[in-house]
């Protein structure tokens, strides 16, 4: 694979920019997700650990980070992949489609 730049102030050379811009938001996305997995199974197995101590009831204010963050996930998956630009690209889809 041929690992260029492309040129000056062409047509090539905004679509990389686009493309890498967009790149850097599904990234950002999936980092946001594995430290919301990770944190989360870490919060989870301490809750069962400290349940086996003695303490069985199970409160809803022990998930709150679990709820509140998870909705914030999938807001912020909303932006990364349905975005201001959804439209236009599943517009770009069909017509795609029907050549």
């Amino acid at each position: 694979m041929e690992n260029r730049k492309p040129e000056e102030n062409s047509d090539e050379k905004i679509r990389y920019l686009n493309v890498q811009t967009r790149v850097k938001e599904i990234r950002g996305f999936y980092a946001h997700l594995v430290s919301y997995v990770s944190v989360n199974i870490v919060l989870i197995i301490f809750n069962i650990l400290y349940h086996q101590l003695g303490y069985m009831k199970i409160k809803v204010n022990q998930f709150y980070s679990l709820i509140v963050w998870g909705i914030i996930i999938l807001v912020h998956a909303g932006f990364v992949f349905l975005g201001k630009d959804w439209e236009q690209r599943k517009i770009r889809k069909l017509m795609d489609k029907e050549k």
